[in-house]
């Protein structure tokens, strides 16, 4: 019985180790029974069990030719499939073994148990690391990430072997200390994903259509866009391009929309994963409120305004939490910024109400979010006396009912995060009479 002492497990538990991983393996002979497996697989480490897949529908039940393998410990089943997978072929077969960890492993997937680590002191090592990590469990791989000179980042890798230990680490580490050198507390949390590089990339193609349709002048100045003449709009919408242009949008997002249909975790609500919401809020908004105001009067306006529309529909969802952050600040400065937090009152059929907002929204989000449709006069949002939060409700006032339908248009039913915006008119003080 030496051999399974080489390979560290005579005296092995009744449970293989948590992160050991079982592997499906295609390519052997129907006739072979468990044991002539076992006898195949045991020179790599003890074997915890292994099951043929039978037909059941035969009787007695047929080989189907294939096998899970769960040996005790990880090492074993990577060494196993490094000398069989593609090497060795049995004997009747035409095909060499194939040997991968079985489907039900993905939920071991790399990107399950692989941790970023950010604001780590230049002067650390992979040793360093390591060493700061190895408490939480077993270390698969450690990378600093460095420039072409050679030198750290000040930023990591760590993958784990089993997600459990990633998530303690996580859990203990994450903004526990601040290193030398560095400006903010150590950053630890999962890796970006596939899905997540996916997803920035959409959302870098989205940002530029916006410019490459900012510089097709489709709406130069957004705030002016009311005050533009129908016919310079309308000779714009001919421009092909630009109708070009916003097909792609369209195109682009309903790609975001399958992307992020399934969101993992949280992360479709933290601001990085959404910087989609300045093209929904600013662009589209503006197109919508502009072009759906009247603006354009000859036929043309209606294909622009079904594209509007579409690409509109397909992205108004995934204005995360970002929006504020990402506003592009130069609005700001072209309207009335002593609008926030005023309640000046607008005329008949330009107030509105805004409920659902998110806790942390203040007076200069609710102003940002609501600038694309029109000259906005004051943005309030309530504020608890006893708590001093916000109330999630507020108010915003323009200077003409034309752009307070267009907002109603665009942002009710908006979603941030998880919540939905409602958005509707203020009924004026002599509608307020009981029924």
């Amino acid at each position: 019985c030496n051999f399974s002492k080489m390979n560290g497990s005579l005296d092995h538990p009744d449970q293989p180790d948590i992160d050991a991983i079982k592997m499906f393996v295609g390519q052997i002979p129907r006739t072979w029974s468990e044991d002539q497996l076992r006898e195949l697989f045991e020179p790599y480490g003890a074997v915890y069990e292994i099951n043929v897949l039978r037909d059941r529908s035969q009787n007695p039940p047929q080989s189907k030719g294939c096998c899970f393998i769960t040996y005790y410990t990880r090492k074993s089943a990577l060494e196993a499939q490094n000398a069989l997978h593609n090497m060795k072929i049995l004997p009747g077969m035409h095909h060499p073994i194939q040997m991968k960890p079985a489907d039900s492993e993905k939920n071991n997937a790399i990107e399950d148990r692989k941790l970023f680590v950010g604001m780590i002191s230049k002067k650390c090592n992979e040793n360093d690391i390591r060493l700061m990590f190895s408490p939480y469990g077993q270390i698969e791989e450690c990378r600093i990430l460095r420039g072409p000179d050679g030198l750290s980042r000040g930023c990591a890798f760590v993958t784990f072997t089993a997600r459990q230990m990633a998530q303690s680490a996580i859990k203990s580490m994450h903004q526990s200390q601040t290193m030398e050198g560095c400006s903010s507390p150590i950053v630890v949390k999962f890796a970006d994903t596939q899905k997540d590089k996916e997803q920035k990339r959409i959302t870098q193609q989205l940002q530029q259509q916006m410019q490459q349709l900012n510089a097709a002048s489709m709406w130069g100045n957004l705030t002016g866009l009311n005050s533009l003449g129908p016919q310079y709009l309308a000779v714009s919408t001919q421009d092909r391009s630009c109708l070009n242009a916003m097909q792609n949008l369209a195109a682009l997002a309903a790609a975001a929309s399958a992307t992020q249909a399934t969101p993992t975790g949280s992360s479709a609500l933290t601001t990085s994963s959404s910087p989609l919401s300045v093209l929904t809020s600013s662009g589209m908004a503006a197109l919508n409120g502009g072009l759906g105001s009247g603006g354009l009067s000859n036929g043309s306006g209606s294909a622009m305004e079904a594209l509007t529309q579409a690409a509109y529909s397909g992205i108004q969802q995934y204005a995360a939490a970002a929006l504020p952050n990402l506003y592009s600040q130069s609005l700001l400065s072209q309207q009335n910024v002593s609008a926030a937090g005023s309640q000046k009152e607008g005329p008949e059929g330009a107030n509105l109400f805004i409920y659902h907002l998110p806790q942390e929204f203040g007076d200069q989000d609710l102003l940002q979010m609501f600038m694309p449709f029109g000259n906005v006069i004051s943005a309030k949002v309530f504020i608890d006396k006893q708590t001093n939060l916000s109330k999630c409700f507020g108010f915003v006032s323009y200077d003409n009912p034309v752009s307070s339908q267009a907002a109603i248009q665009s942002m009710n039913g908006f979603q941030i995060g998880m919540k939905r915006l409602k958005v509707q008119l203020k009924r004026s003080k002599n509608d307020s009479k009981p029924y």
